[in-house]
């Protein structure tokens, strides 16, 4: 497993305000965790905290675990400033799904074959 142990190289306080140190760079946010964040719409902060928490919080730094965060939550924010009226109604209907008001609609698989692609 790739990690840091807090104990070795630099110290835990050092690498938290390096990996903080992030803004907006052309319209769009670095990949770090504060230009993340202030990214993203209100209804995604929740999650982005819990999961960078889980992260940071480890006795050991799974770096790879941080770099798959950083990845996702960078395509999250992207997706979100480029269209934001978009993303509200994606989380919009997908909530009308989730509670019934609305059916899902035909499966990828579903789509495919009446385009006749077989899987």
């Amino acid at each position: 497993m790739r990690g840091i142990r807090p104990e070795h190289g630099r110290r835990r306080e050092d690498r938290e305000r390096l990996a903080l140190r992030v803004g907006m760079h052309g319209g769009r946010p670095n990949a770090g965790v504060v230009g993340q964040r202030a990214s993203l719409p209100a209804a995604n902060v929740a999650a982005f905290d819990a999961e960078l928490t889980a992260i940071s919080h480890a006795d050991v730094v799974d770096l790879a675990a941080l770099d798959d965060f950083l990845t996702g939550w960078w395509h999250i924010a992207v997706r979100a400033a480029g269209d934001p009226e978009d993303w509200q109604r994606m989380h919009a209907e997908a909530e009308q799904i989730r509670s019934g008001q609305r059916s899902a609609g035909a499966s990828l698989a579903e789509v495919l074959a009446r385009r006749g692609v077989q899987l």
